[in-house]
């Protein structure tokens, strides 16, 4: 499960360091960051943020948040902890499971994803 999260990790390291001006060159009218959204159906160009495996890592990160938190394994410290992240991945999840993603918001999401994949991969290294 670390090297899932590790792999994870590397991904969005190399997606968001993909040039964003790149996703207005895409057809269907994607406009510039803050000015309008990517539609789910417009294919992204290799390289760029993909919404919907965000949202794929997003939704593995509630379900392993959750079981962490139902495990009854978990320290009051560590209960508080995970009752911290966990309304932060909802929250993410949410807004990625929107039809529409400006593309400043996909790549604040993707920012704020990777720092919570960061905290769960120290704390499930922390419980072992």
């Amino acid at each position: 499960m670390r090297q899932q999260m590790l792999l994870g990790a590397v991904i969005l390291t190399v997606l968001l360091g993909a040039p964003l001006p790149t996703l207005a060159q895409l057809p269907g009218g994607v406009q510039m960051p803050g000015k309008g959204s990517v539609p789910t159906g417009v294919p992204l160009p290799t390289g760029a943020l993909s919404k919907d495996a965000l949202l794929q890592q997003s939704k593995d990160m509630v379900a392993d948040l959750t079981s962490m938190k139902s495990s009854g394994k978990l320290t009051p410290p560590q209960m508080n902890q995970v009752d911290g992240m966990l309304p932060k991945a909802q929250s993410v999840a949410s807004e990625l499971e929107k039809p529409q993603v400006e593309a400043s918001k996909l790549s604040q999401l993707a920012s704020t994803l990777t720092d919570l994949q960061k905290q769960v991969g120290q704390f499930k290294a922390m419980m072992k």
